[in-house]
């Protein structure tokens, strides 16, 4: 059947290009226990092994009756491990992998559980997806009306440096913009910030900085999707 997927920008976890949603009550269960013992757990049957945390757990007969259901059409897929990734967060259970045939296997399974699905919109932007990693990211237009780059900053960078660095930034106003958070950690507002980062508007600036600072922890590339071709032919 055609899956009607949501764009997404880049691989999750720098390896897969879909995400499929699910949400059943009871998915931390079912990720926890395993499908044998999630089927006990869904009869009543509370095995000595299941620790207090779940042996409390409040469930109606319905949603027990459904998270029965999702186990037994979700165990054939649990065992892929090489193939897919699984990770699951309160009523939510995800599921990511690169094969598009498994993607439309895990959808026509589970279909009355799927809430969302994403992925790259061609397999031409699959291509460049598992070409370029988490290095280039796929994206309608630029943002910010236009900056290329997003730098994330080693949260190691002492404040001496963090104050010089931020002192000469602000002599380029029009080529980078720098989040909150960030810069009141660069003004020594905090000790840590997580995932410090900012906007650079060109090459040009990123080289800049990259001189000026080697406290540099990731760079990330915007490219609109209607310059895929181009990037192809300049790699």
């Amino acid at each position: 059947m055609q899956i009607q997927k949501l764009k997404s920008s880049k691989l999750f976890y720098n390896k897969w290009p879909y995400k499929i949603e699910c949400t059943i009550v009871g998915a931390s269960r079912l990720s926890y226990l395993g499908a044998e013992t999630c089927r006990l757990f869904c009869a009543g049957e509370i095995p000595d092994a299941i620790p207090h945390w779940i042996r409390n757990y409040k469930m109606s007969k319905t949603d027990r009756q459904q998270l029965l259901h999702f186990t037994n059409n979700a165990e054939p897929f649990l065992k892929l491990k090489d193939q897919l990734q699984i990770r699951t967060e309160n009523k939510h259970f995800n599921f990511f992998c690169k094969d598009k045939v498994l993607l439309e296997n895990i959808y026509n399974a589970l279909e009355p559980w799927v809430i969302n699905v994403y992925g790259p919109s061609n397999d031409e932007e699959l291509n460049f997806m598992l070409d370029n990693g988490h290095k280039k990211i796929l994206r309608d237009d630029l943002p910010k009306n236009g900056y290329q780059y997003k730098i994330y900053l080693k949260e190691t960078l002492e404040l001496d440096k963090r104050l010089d660095f931020l002192s000469w930034l602000e002599k380029f106003p029009d080529k980078v913009i720098i989040s909150k958070t960030t810069k009141y950690w660069l003004t020594g507002g905090r000790k840590w910030s997580y995932s410090p980062f900012m906007y650079v508007k060109d090459e040009k600036m990123l080289m800049m900085i990259g001189l000026y600072t080697s406290h540099i922890k990731k760079i990330e590339e915007f490219i609109p999707r209607s310059n895929i071709n181009t990037c192809l032919d300049q790699e």
